[in-house]
């Protein structure tokens, strides 16, 4: 476990703003991460108190989503910073927007965070030394010189996790049809919606959080073994979520990821499930 500060997480992000408009980007103070950014003051001003008074207070429920988001912005930032890609510009443009908190979004808002899923995992595995850009159609991931598209969908409820696996293999089908040959595809699907709306705080052990990434993995392995295209090697299930710090941290983000291979095992499945292992294990950067 990575541990920050809220005070060094807010030292990091003083360039954020600056980033945004050197994107060519319109700043919107009150936008879904500036106020999960203010909500980092916010948790740094009671832990100053806490520390001078000896009374420390709780992190409110309402505060945990935005915590995370205001992390997650650091990651983006941190990854990002030095690319200056038009397609980060028009992901961020996008990403921005939505309610603040995400159990209030709707199927009209969600753009949002739709897109920040797509950031946030290039973030991650960027900064833990994997080689992915943002490009169509949302990722592109190199690995020993082997290429993979990444469709990435975050459904909003578990009867849609099905129709968002399609939607992905689809869109990789097509973008693929215009790839020359050799690339893989790879739909990676954001669970996290599903498991936790904006209202829960995890609490158990790791190991717990991916059993219940294999448990709906295994509800769809029958139609992805149907999927007959080689060029489709795996689907990933993702969560990210708000959890209890413990002793360490007053709270953490918990991820964890599972790969499934397709039909065809192939070079692109071996070794993507290799960056997906690595992805779990590697120290970030």
């Amino acid at each position: 476990m990575e541990a920050f500060k809220y005070s060094d997480l807010l030292l990091r992000l003083a360039g954020f703003d600056a980033w945004l408009t050197g994107l060519g980007l319109t700043l919107h103070p009150n936008d879904r991460i500036h106020e999960a950014i203010k909500t980092l003051h916010r948790a740094e001003e009671a832990s100053r108190k806490g520390r001078e008074t000896g009374v420390y207070i709780d992190i409110q429920p309402r505060d945990w989503f935005p915590i995370i988001e205001a992390l997650e912005a650091h990651d983006v930032f941190t990854a990002f910073q030095n690319d200056p890609s038009p397609a980060i510009a028009a992901a961020l443009k996008r990403a921005l927007s939505g309610p603040i908190h995400p159990i209030s979004e709707s199927p009209k808002n969600s753009d949002g965070r739709n897109i920040w899923y797509e950031l946030a995992l290039a973030a991650e595995w960027r900064l833990r030394g994997a080689s992915v850009i943002v490009e169509e159609p949302d990722l592109r991931l190199t690995r020993n010189c082997v290429t993979f598209l990444v469709a990435c969908k975050r459904p909003a409820k578990e009867q849609s996790i099905h129709a968002n696996i399609r939607d992905a293999i689809e869109q990789l089908q097509q973008t693929l049809d215009k790839t020359p040959h050799g690339a893989f595809g790879v739909a990676a699907i954001s669970l996290t919606c599903v498991f936790n709306p904006g209202d829960k705080v995890f609490s158990g052990e790791m190991k717990a959080l991916g059993k219940l990434l294999e448990n709906e993995l295994d509800k769809h392995r029958q139609y992805l073994r149907s999927v007959d295209d080689p060029r489709i090697c795996c689907v990933v299930f993702h969560i990210a979520t708000p959890c209890v710090g413990g002793e360490i941290v007053d709270l953490a983000r918990a991820t964890y990821s599972v790969a499934q291979e397709l039909k065809h095992s192939s070079i692109g499945s071996r070794t993507f499930r290799e960056h997906a292992l690595d992805m779990r294990s590697s120290p970030r950067c």
